[in-house]
């Protein structure tokens, strides 16, 4: 049984003015739904009492953007830093209920095309919510190595090689080119440039257009895959990561991506790996191996470093240690 969350505060008078302009016009807009649907005073108090902690989080955070431009990421941060606070299964639940159903009423406005909850992770009864995992480099080697027996494995039958080929070159492309889930479960094979490892005109956050670029191995991994697809008649639909639906194959979901990274979690011993985690991964990765915050920050299509720096990057607590070691002669 869930015990009771203590409590978390983020609400403040003088910040709540402060909220994004059209963020609170359409908050204003919400209560005039909710006035006309006669839903009851106890009721919307506790839907503006949800609402208004998460865009004082927004404010304080992810600055201060409209709800029309937060996405999964900055909603699955917010969760996170709930869940880490102390609230229980049942109180995040609740807070993605309220938040769900203002996205369901912008939709129904035609104010957003999607809700950017239908990517979250719901906690089923008593259990955590979606967590970040930062990838370690022997973590990633030792993935990849375990991915190379499974498929290697002359005991498995052709679908089953197929679907963990398909998982490998998912990972890897992930981890490669720090893309989005929606930007990666859409790539097709039309716009691979092979020769010069990128992926061009890929649909990203509120329908940016990007170039992808991925790494020699990741290439490598490609082309084995296209060619397995080829020689064994597996009409993919034109999509890289292409699952199976019934007797055929589709572009991905985003909740087959997340089956996906449990199962290559697992081979691993991390069974919170969830889609976001490979660019969260792959950005401190490279970060801590020397390349510059404003180059992470381009690669991960951000409009500033503030955001990198805040929620993508986990700071290498031993060369900040060993860095202040060489300083500190006091």
């Amino acid at each position: 049984m869930a015990t009771k969350s203590p409590r978390f505060r983020l609400y403040d008078a003088e910040k709540a003015e402060q909220i994004n302009p059209e963020t609170l016009k359409l908050w204003n807009k919400y209560k005039i739904d909710m006035e006309l649907r006669e839903l009851s005073e106890k009721t919307q108090e506790a839907y503006k009492s949800d609402l208004f902690q998460w865009w004082i989080y927004v404010l304080d955070n992810q600055d201060n953007k409209s709800v029309t431009e937060i996405d999964e990421d900055d909603l699955t941060e917010f969760f996170y830093s709930c869940k880490t606070a102390g609230n229980n299964s049942r109180r995040m639940r609740r807070r993605m209920s309220s938040v769900a159903a203002f996205y369901k009423f912008l939709r129904k406005k035609k104010i957003v095309l999607v809700s950017p909850m239908e990517y979250i992770d719901r906690p089923a009864k008593d259990t955590d919510v979606v967590v970040q995992t930062y990838l370690t480099e022997e973590q990633i080697a030792d993935m990849k190595q375990k991915l190379e027996d499974i498929i290697s494995d002359k005991n498995i039958t052709d679908l089953q090689r197929h679907q963990w080929m398909t998982m490998r070159a998912y990972a890897l492309f992930s981890l490669s080119t720090m893309a989005r889930v929606n930007a990666v479960r859409g790539v097709t094979w039309k716009q691979i440039d092979f020769e010069n490892r990128v992926a061009s005109q890929v649909v990203e956050k509120e329908g940016y257009i990007v170039d992808l670029y991925f790494s020699k191995e990741t290439k490598s991994v490609l082309e084995e895959l296209k060619t397995y697809r080829e020689k064994h008649g597996i009409d993919d639909g034109g999509y890289l990561f292409a699952a199976k639906f019934g007797d055929g194959y589709n572009m991905p979901t985003s909740s087959t991506l997340n089956i996906w990274c449990k199962k290559i979690g697992s081979l691993i011993g991390v069974e919170t790996l969830h889609p976001h985690d490979w660019r969260h991964s792959a950005a401190t990765l490279l970060k801590n191996r020397g390349m510059a915050l404003e180059d992470v920050s381009a690669l991960l299509h951000h409009a500033g470093t503030d955001v990198t720096r805040k929620h993508y990057i986990k700071e290498d607590t031993k060369k900040l240690q060993s860095a202040k070691d060489d300083f500190e002669a006091f």
